[in-house]
This record gives C-alpha cells, structure tokens and sequence, in this order.
C-alpha cells in the first residue's frame, strides 16, 4: 500500500490560505472534489471529513478516531463514547467524539482575530459516520429516528437577515412536518451523504447566472457537485466566476451608488480585514442581482444579491464581502433569510421561501424547535461561517454551544482534559505555527519553511517542536542534504491510541476552549459526571502536560470597544 507524505506551506493565519503542495489520494469524495478544483483557499468550505482508524470500516466505542479540516492547520484526535443526547427536545443515545487533542480550537473566532471562539463543539446535521459506514449511520439526527425520537432524517433550517432582526439568528425545526411544504417551494436534488452535494441535470447544461448576465455554463460532465453548507461563510466561487461579479458590482458603483461609492475601489477578496463604508455597501446590496444556478425543470438555487456584503459586527458600520474566491459552495448566504427543508431520506434540498421572522414551526409534531444563534457579520463571514444552537448531553445534561454544519455528520464535543499543540502562540491566541497535521492515523509534518522541492523536513523551530514526538512513536529519519529525512517506516501510520499517549510528551500551547473560558462560555464534557457515559475503553485519557500562563487578548463582546487582556493560564 502506497503512502504518500502531505506538505502543506501555510502562507498565514490570518488569511485562511494555503498551498497544496503534494497530496495523498484519499478516498473521502470531499476531498477529492477539493482537490480537482484547485480552489483552496477557504478554511470553512473545503473540510475534508478524514475520520479514519486504522482503516476499520466502522469505528467502535472507545476506539480513537481523527477529525481533519483541509485548511490543513486544523485536527483534532479523541475517541468515539456515546450517551444521552437532547436535540430540540428531540433525546436519544448518540455518538459522541470526545476530543483530546488538537491544533487549533473548533470554532472560529468572532470577531478576527481577537474575538472568543464561537463554540464549545461542532455538530454535523448530514448523514454519515464516524469511520466508513457499516450496518447504520452514527450522525446525532440517525441516532434519534434510530431511537424513536423523530420518525426521519429531516431538519428544516430558517435564518431570519440582520435587516430583519439586528441579533440574526432563527431556529431549526426537527424531522418532517405535517404541515406540508409551502406553495412555490423549490426543491433541489441532492446526494445527501457525508455533505449534501447538488446534484446536475442528467440532460441539459447547469446555467450560472446573475441576473440576466451568464458567467458560466456546465455540462453534466463538468459539474462539480457544490455542497450547500451552513458551515461555509458566505457565497464562494471559482475566480472566474467572482470576475463577473466585480464587474456588476463596479457597474453598480459607477451609476446607481455613485454618490455612496466615490473613490471606492471594489475588489472581492478572501481577506477579512478589507473593509467598505455602510453607504456604499449597503446601496450595491440593494441593486445587486440575484446568483442562481440554474439546474433546470424550474429547479433554481438562488443566493440574494443582498448578501454581498455583511455588517462585520452589529455596531462597527464596516462591511465586508461574503462572497469570495474558492471552490463553488452555496455556503450560508444560500441560507440567509430564508426557510430550508434538508431532505436526506428523499433526496432534495427544498428552498420554501422567506424566513418570515421563523414564525411557522416546521418540527415534527411541533415540538421539536431549537433557537438559532449567529450575528451578520458571524454567519456570512467567509473565514467564520458559523451558526449555533444548544444540546445537552449526558445524565444529568451538560449544556453546550455547538456549531450546525451541514458540511459535516459528526458530534464532536471537548473532554475536560483536551489540550491544543504548536509553537510560539501569539497575542490573539493562535500559534505561530501548529507544525503538523494529523490525518487518518497519518502524521504530517509542515512549516512555514517547507517546499515542494524538499524531500527532507528543515532543520527549524518546527522540527525541534515535533521531534519528540517523532521519537516516542518510534518513526525513524535521518540526516540529509535537505535537513532530516523520514525513513519509510516513517509514512506507515501508526495506532492513534498509541499517538493520544505519545503527544504528552509535547508542551501545549493551550486548552482547547480557553478564550471561552476567559469570557465565562467555555464548557468541556465533563464525561465522569455522566450516569449514561458509555466508551467501552479500559483506557484512561492520556495525562497532558499544562498549559503556559500568559497574556491573552479577547473580546468577549463584539460590540466593546475593550480589548480585554488579563494574564490568564492557557
């Protein structure tokens, strides 16, 4: 069986890109549309759901698993428990994964770069495993139609525009409802698997278009098969596409804003610190013609022209654009405003017009609605991206704040005892290098100094960082021209039970919800205080070294004009 090492060259942090320099042919269909798309440059739309263990087709409790996001700086290692699970009233027993290590915390900060981060977890709302799928699905919404809570795989999502209601937000309504989908509903199809990706025509072109202008026309062959993702801030699209929208918005500027827009120079980047005056913003918000991709038989995905450009907090008078270069995903400006049905028993997708302040309840029986959480500027930020809601897990319930991701199909929540890896953390909490990424039971090493043209890992900060590591699993190098060289036996993998003890020997940088903590939102899974905890593991959680203390900047509040800074041990 062929390996092949992984080197990502990270240009920075803060701008959320990276260059894929080699990359192994995973098998994860995500990941493989990534890659034939040559569009990575958005942390939140391009993850890739790597979630291997020792290739078992379908993990078991207490066996480790591996989280990779294909920012290429974010994992996460814990191991697979179950217990008790309230969703929107709806309770059952679920998979949980329980992270205990990792690089970089799960959610996104909010506001860049200083801001807390925005959850104590993520839960997936599509349908898949952890692991490769055997006899049943593990995702939180199976395992409640598995335990009687709801009768199918349904989930109605409404976000209410920052227009509409400043605090943004919504709710989600759980399973099918009886009250039927509304006249004039749209219904997309899709494969609704893992993520849940548009599916083309089987005759005819896929047309995109704004407005009345065509940027591009797909043949069936050519489709790319998007994912439409609540986890995805924003609108993103090949360069080629976001050209023509320039274009209209410079064409907007020019005439109908002129006097809003003078001296303004309007260029779309995936940069969150480019910034445009509210009345410039708000007036090609108003004149901007709709995106759609047109699937044909009168099945339109329509993204508002309005969601060009965001607020970037509720009280800045600063906008951004949400919609940025990448791979084509209808991210959550797809979702803004409006009431979506996901489908995944039947197969669709189904766009059921205006949010109308949320007000019809399209739960099952009408009694399983939970509350939406998320500000403008946090929900369409290209680099945030992130709506959230709370569960309870455990007996008695544990209450945390969790991201909704239609890009993923997993419960991940932190243990107690979770710890984050890197070197040299800066100000704003993130590090100033995470080194090395784990994948599947791969170990792959970066930094910033890394090239595709070296064979061997430098001989830097980085590289001292890891080796430790390197050594307590036993990976053997050697010196070269290039620096140090891994042997083969280096590219085999190992047991991610036996990593989960070896990267004790490494020094964190932090806990993993530590900027939480400062502002009094962090909650881990306190799994020992659960009566219903299951993890079928004789093994106790590897004891990690503390964390450093020292200053930390974060803004709890988004509006505050405090950058608060208290020496705090992370």
């Amino acid at each position: 069986m062929v390996r092949l090492l992984v080197i990502f060259h990270i240009t920075s942090f803060s701008s959320y890109r990276i260059h894929l320099i080699e990359i192994m042919k995973f098998t994860t269909l995500s990941l493989l549309t990534l890659v034939s798309n040559n569009e990575v440059t958005n942390a939140s739309s391009l993850r890739a759901h790597l979630n291997k263990q020792d290739f078992l087709s379908n993990l078991q409790l207490g066996q480790y698993f591996s989280e990779n996001y294909a920012d290429g700086e974010s994992w996460f290692v814990g191991f697979l428990a179950s217990d008790m699970v309230n969703f929107g009233s709806a309770v059952a027993r679920a998979k949980v994964g329980l992270m205990t290590s990792g690089s970089l915390p799960i959610g996104n900060f909010y506001p860049w770069p200083e801001g807390m981060s925005t959850t104590d977890g993520i839960l997936g709302l599509a349908r898949g495993c952890f692991g490769d799928c055997g006899e049943e699905y593990t995702d939180t919404v199976s395992n409640l139609v598995r335990g009687g809570a709801l009768s199918a795989h349904v989930f109605t999502m409404c976000l209410v525009d920052g227009a509409t209601n400043p605090e943004g937000g919504g709710a989600l309504f759980l399973g099918p409802s009886d009250k039927g989908l509304p006249e004039g509903t749209v219904k997309i199809p899709v494969s609704a698997t893992g993520m849940y990706f548009v599916q083309p025509p089987s005759q005819g072109t896929v047309n995109i278009t704004l407005g009345d202008k065509l940027l591009k026309q797909y043949s069936p062959e050519e489709w790319i098969y998007p994912i439409v993702d609540s986890g995805t801030g924003g609108l993103s699209m090949p360069q080629e596409l976001l050209n023509g929208v320039v274009e209209e918005a410079k064409n907007i500027a020019s005439n109908q804003c002129k006097a809003q827009c003078q001296n303004i120079d309007i260029e779309l980047y995936n940069d969150l610190s480019q910034h445009f005056p509210k009345s410039c913003a708000v007036c090609i918000n108003t004149a901007m013609p709709d995106f759609v991709a047109d699937l044909g038989s009168d099945k339109k995905l329509e993204v508002s022209g309005s969601t060009l450009f965001y607020e970037t907090t509720p009280c800045s008078g600063e906008y951004s654009n949400s919609w940025s270069p990448g791979a084509l995903t209808f991210g959550t400006a797809s979702l803004y405003g409006k009431n979506v049905q996901f489908n995944a028993e039947e197969g669709y997708i189904a766009f059921m017009g205006d949010a109308n302040g949320c007000e019809v309840n399209y739960s099952e029986g009408g009694n399983h609605r939970t509350t939406l959480s998320g500000v403008e500027g946090q929900v369409l930020s290209p680099g945030i991206g992130v709506i959230t809601a709370d569960i309870h897990v455990g007996t008695p319930p544990q209450k945390f704040v969790v991201q909704m991701d239609t890009g993923s199909q997993d419960l991940l929540l932190y243990a107690d005892t979770c710890m984050l890896y890197g070197i040299n953390p800066e100000d704003n909490f993130l590090p100033k290098e995470t080194c090395f990424t784990v994948s599947g039971n791969y170990l792959y090493y970066f930094s910033d100094e890394s090239s595709k043209s070296q064979k061997c890992f430098p001989d830097n900060d980085c590289y001292k960082y890891t080796k430790p590591l390197l050594d307590e699993l036993q990976l053997s190098y050697h010196q070269g021209d290039g620096g140090f060289c891994p042997s083969n036996s280096y590219l085999e993998g190992f047991p991610l039970s036996e990593f989960s003890k070896a990267i004790t020997v490494l020094q964190p940088y932090s806990s993993c919800n530590a900027n939480r903590e400062y502002c009094g939102e962090a909650n881990y899974f306190r799994y020992k205080d659960s009566s219903t905890f299951m993890s079928n593991n004789a093994t106790p959680f590897p004891t990690q070294k503390d964390p450093p203390a020292f200053t930390k900047k974060v803004i709890c509040d988004p509006c505050s004009d405090d950058l608060h800074t208290a020496a705090v041990a992370v």
